[in-house]
């Protein structure tokens, strides 16, 4: 049978909406996505959880590996947007600091 259940069950609650699921269509997308009720739990305060997709194929590596990649790339162009808002703010902080001081002298 299917004993995946209890699994994925615990490691949504212990990720949540922090998980990220790439599935190949298959056994688990019978006990995954079946409706009344499935595995996946959500946070009780944001009341969001997963973020699951299903492949129809069996490239369900290939496919959680774009999603990784496109996540990364979004996560390192923040990261180098906030650098650089940083880096110019502190560099017109300090042209504004000088200026106020010139004014002193």
């Amino acid at each position: 049978g299917c004993g995946e259940t209890p699994y994925f069950k615990m490691l949504t609650q212990l990720f949540g909406e922090r998980m990220i699921i790439a599935n190949a269509t298959g056994c688990s997308t019978i006990w995954g996505g079946s409706f009344p009720s499935n595995p996946y739990t959500v946070s009780q305060k944001t009341k969001r959880g997963p973020a699951w997709a299903n492949s129809l194929f069996e490239d369900n590596a290939e496919y959680g590996f774009g999603m990784f990649s496109a996540m990364r790339h979004r996560r390192e162009r923040l990261i180098k947007l906030v650098e650089e808002y940083v880096h110019e703010h502190e560099l017109y902080g300090n042209i504004e600091n000088a200026k106020e001081e010139s004014e002193l002298v």
